[in-house]
């Protein structure tokens, strides 16, 4: 090479070094957290208000919990909170005290929490302020099969079919629910049938009591044990609530369950599920007895009748009970089965110690009793719908 090229080659060398210099391209990449951990707290609400023997302020008091603990270069916690009176916040966690983040478009906002893109927005700022390998997103409110946030202001829920727009290109390893009656098979199914990409999910199939997930003891895992794998993560929430509930004064609430569910395993539940229903189908005259007594043998306290849910694994074993058909018996067997790798981890107290565990589905007894939304959910369109069909004719309840 000339002396000219060997210059020409020098200067165009410097001149690209110049560039990445600039832009920021050579410099050291930005050090990732381990977990981001994102609160998604609607008490716009009745849930604004104080509890317990000793009327402790139920915001506050979770609040006091996060903060004990606070976050670290580990673990980043962020609270979107939108209570009764005044408008919305968002907060980074820290030891003793929370900041709040001014520059998040809805940060001193009145925002409608039932708002899929209000959700999206509050994961799309903590996504880019914080990356992370893995992400844990909470929702804290009242919750049903249908939704898992209610906003009174304006007087509007969020569904699960709006959640999974929501989240729509996000990796979300874990997602909790601190919230009564969301685990029923047809969530976490229904979240799989709209591609979320998501590994564990934490619900109640009942009843959460004011109390809900200890927020100390659990964040003061994750920080202790930032390594921990979504799946360990999920099961230790599990865990310290029992510890919480099983202590005074909380012993006295009675009908708490907190679930743990792998989302790797849900299709295979449906399936086996799905399975003995058919095979229930092919003699409904002589099995409808059968599946009616099931069904009201499964029926859980505190409003789960009114609704129409029923525990998932106490009906199927009760199914199994009365029939006489082997073939019906096996596939019980094989749905239990299916049922137990599902299911990871369960808190239950006290009088739902043996009747619930873990996971119900909504089953109307009569065809009018079924609610709207529930139609268009996969869980109905893919078997179960035909089953309940089937069902109610043999009963005389379309």
């Amino acid at each position: 090479m000339s002396e000219r090229g060997l210059l020409v080659c020098v200067l165009v060398g410097v001149m690209i070094l110049s560039v990445f210099a600039a832009t920021g391209i050579n410099a050291a990449p930005q050090s990732k957290a381990q977990w981001r951990y994102l609160l998604y707290l609607d008490a716009d609400n009745s849930l604004d208000v104080s509890a317990g023997p000793h009327h402790e302020p139920v915001v506050q008091s979770d609040f006091d919990e996060l903060m004990s603990v606070g976050s670290t270069k580990d673990v980043v916690v962020y609270v979107f909170v939108d209570r009764l009176a005044g408008p919305a916040n968002l907060f980074k966690v820290n030891k003793g005290s929370m900041t709040e983040l001014k520059d998040f478009a809805l940060d001193g906002v009145e925002v409608d929490m039932g708002d899929p893109a209000t959700l999206r927005s509050f994961v799309a700022y903590a996504f880019k302020a914080t990356p992370a390998e893995k992400t844990l997103l909470m929702f804290w409110d009242h919750g049903s099969p249908e939704y898992a946030a209610w906003d009174d202001n304006p007087g509007d829920a969020l569904t699960h079919i709006e959640i999974t727009q929501a989240l729509e290109g996000y990796h979300v390893d874990v997602i909790g629910t601190d919230e009564c009656l969301v685990g029923q098979l047809e969530v976490p199914y229904q979240y799989l049938s709209m591609n979320v990409d998501t590994q564990y999910m934490l619900a109640s199939e009942t009843y959460t009591g004011w109390r809900g997930y200890p927020y100390d003891a659990t964040l003061a895992r994750m920080v202790s044990n930032p390594a921990m794998s979504p799946r360990d993560m999920s099961v230790m929430f599990v865990e310290e609530t029992q510890k919480l509930l099983g202590q005074n004064p909380y012993q006295g609430e009675e009908v708490t369950c907190h679930g743990a569910v792998d989302m790797s395993k849900v299709r295979g539940l449906q399936s086996s599920f799905i399975g003995l229903a058919d095979l229930l189908m092919t003699d409904m005259k002589a099995n409808s007895p059968i599946i009616s007594k099931a069904r009201a043998g499964a029926c859980f306290s505190y409003g789960g009748n009114a609704i129409n849910v029923v525990d998932l694994v106490t009906f199927i074993e009760l199914v199994a009970k009365n029939s006489h058909s082997k073939a019906v018996r096996d596939a019980c067997a094989n749905a239990v089965s299916a049922f137990q790798e599902t299911l990871i981890a369960l808190q239950t107290t006290q009088t739902l110690d043996h009747q619930i565990h873990g996971l119900g589905i909504v089953f109307p007894n009569h065809s009018w009793e079924t609610p709207d939304y529930y139609w268009s959910y996969s869980f109905m369109t893919d078997g179960w719908q035909e089953f309940l069909e089937s069902y109610w004719a043999a009963a005389g309840s379309v």
